[in-house]
């Protein structure tokens, strides 16, 4: 069963941590994203700075993979929804996966 955890950055200048179990071809493991002072979609709901956030980071080679800090902010903090738990809830579908919050 696919799990992802999100909860508080524990590493300095991290805002939020996703600790991932049961992906096929993965061991246990986490990524740290979205820096602790920045703001994003889910803070200012501002669509002109979404589209720049986006036009910005979509040349990243990891915007794609699921295992990378880059997708979980574009997916969480930059997603479609201005609310967060949306974006989760979005996300677990496209994953098939539990997104479980911890904050």
């Amino acid at each position: 069963m696919r799990v992802a955890v999100i909860s508080k950055g524990l590493t300095k200048g991290k805002r939020l941590r996703v600790d991932m179990s049961g992906f096929p071809g993965m061991e246990n493991h986490y990524h740290e994203f979205g820096s602790d002072i920045g703001k994003t979609y889910i803070d200012h709901g501002d669509d002109k700075k979404k589209k720049a956030w986006i036009a910005r980071h979509s040349v990243n080679k990891n915007w794609d993979s699921m295992h990378s800090p880059i997708f979980w902010s574009r997916a969480i903090l930059w997603g479609p929804s201005k609310s967060w738990l949306k974006n989760a809830k979005i996300l677990a579908k496209k994953l098939k996966a539990t997104i479980k919050i911890k904050l």
